[in-house]
């Protein structure tokens, strides 16, 4: 009978490879970048109920320009008229982001709500429907001069730069979603068993390079719920001018199985494995 440690080696999917940051990571870097660390947060808290006392004007109002302007009434498919139940969820959720803004989050848990926002801009979300990436940039100005109107000005320069980070954060999100229909070859990714918690639907997306490994880097960029669930971080240097520079590259846990067609990508050639058009690919987590 084989020990655990060799079962766990044979199990493992082989080879490591590389993903953009975390959306916690660009957004903490974003913030130090910035400036802003706790004693900031703090004080721009002080702002936060005169903030509060017109919030829910300004999601008004920016709808209101939303559902006036050809463009984007187009886009929203409202050109004949305002959809109401497409209205109150769009207003909900400008609202709960609104209100972790004046709260100042910079939680992880923001930081993903801020990269799932850009994926619901990318056209993944409930209504499939675009939105190009200046109009999220003219709502984060938007936001910025309402705030102009009410926090102490030697604050300001904090709000800009916090919703400058978010808005870094947002557009990645909507650049990697994005980047999933760029190709010529198409494919579609699902999970399966126990690890439907983490990701339901599938994901159908291009690839330019039709391999295994492709498909991994798309898939877990645009959805790192499933890198907390798959994969682990594998430390490593490269060399960087004269000196090494630290790095994480990632691999699967033991156990995770990536099928092709339904064979074992192990037995295969592993990450390297190429794929057809139209090819079907399954992770499958231990213990299904």
């Amino acid at each position: 009978m084989k020990s655990q440690a060799v079962w766990g080696v044979h199990e493992r999917l082989a080879g490591a490879f590389d993903l953009p940051l975390l959306p916690e990571e660009r957004f903490f870097r974003l913030l130090e970048f910035a400036g802003l660390g706790e004693v900031e947060a703090r004080a721009m808290r002080l702002d936060a109920e005169r903030l509060l006392d017109d919030a829910a004007d300004w999601v008004r109002q920016a709808y209101d320009a939303l559902a006036r302007y050809p463009d984007t009434a187009k886009a929203l498919g409202w050109e004949t008229h305002v959809l109401e139940s497409s209205l109150y969820l769009r207003r909900a959720f400008f609202s709960a982001w609104l209100a972790r803004t004046i709260g100042v989050d910079t939680s992880k848990d923001f930081a993903r709500y801020l990269h799932h926002a850009g994926r619901v801009h990318a056209g993944f979300g409930p209504e499939a429907r675009e939105v190009p990436e200046e109009w999220v940039g003219m709502a984060f100005a938007f936001i910025l001069g309402k705030f102009s109107e009410k926090v102490a000005p030697e604050r300001l320069p904090l709000w800009g730069a916090y919703l400058k980070a978010q808005e870094g954060v947002m557009l990645r999100g909507q650049a990697l979603a994005e980047d999933l229909k760029k190709g010529a070859v198409p494919v579609r990714f699902s999970v399966m068993g126990v690890a439907r918690r983490h990701w339901k639907t599938p994901i159908d997306l291009r690839l330019e390079e039709a391999t295994l490994l492709r498909l991994v880097e798309k898939v877990f960029a645009f959805a790192p719920e499933l890198v907390d669930a798959a994969l682990e971080p594998v430390p490593a240097a490269e060399e960087a001018g004269l000196w090494l520079e630290e790095v994480t590259r990632w691999r699967f846990k033991p156990g995770w199985t990536l099928l092709v067609e339904g064979r074992d990508a192990r037995h295969l050639e592993g990450l390297k494995t190429p794929l057809a058009p139209g090819a079907r690919v399954e992770l499958l987590p231990p213990g299904r």
